[in-house]
């Protein structure tokens, strides 16, 4: 018997729980959410009580349906499909684009980056060492640093420009 009290309880509890939303709209077109009516003053509007709004009962005309054609939206699913393919495949192009031109960014700004390192060497002055093709160390002699020294600054203006 206490658990029927019970029950009846918690359900007149429950729908005193419900509350009624009213949409109202000012002067300037504003949309308010209330618990309370709208006041005079604000045009209402009415809100579906629950659930999913009910679609326009209109029919598509040929008329409409030329428009939709004319604007280029698909109609038929299988459109719709051709549509969305056709987004992957410029998306992904445009990003391989993308990725292509970042990385000849890197390797330019690589490229810049060795060949200051190699004219800021040759401008420091004193003595440039060298290794051979046999490994040994030997130091470059002035014509040599001059004619890398011209080769360094064509490097940095081909690279950082």
């Amino acid at each position: 018997m206490m658990r029927i009290v019970l029950l009846a309880i918690a359900t007149l509890a429950a729908t005193a729980a419900q509350a009624q939303v009213y949409k109202c709209l000012d002067a300037n077109g504003r949309v308010f959410y209330s618990q309370n009516p709208c006041p005079p003053s604000m045009k209402r509007e009415a809100m579906a009580p629950r659930g999913i709004a009910p679609a326009p009962a209109a029919a598509p005309s040929a008329a409409g349906a030329a428009d939709k054609a004319a604007k280029g939206g698909p109609q038929t699913p299988a459109q719709q499909e051709q549509a969305f393919q056709k987004r992957q495949q410029d998306a992904a192009k445009a990003g391989k684009e993308a990725d292509q031109k970042s990385a000849e960014a890197q390797m330019k700004e690589a490229n810049c980056r060795a060949a200051r390192q190699s004219l800021a060497n040759y401008e420091i002055g004193g003595r440039i060492s060298q290794v051979d093709e046999k490994g040994e160390r030997y130091y470059m002699d002035d014509s040599s640093i001059e004619t890398g020294k011209a080769q360094a600054r064509a490097d940095v203006a081909k690279f950082c420009n």
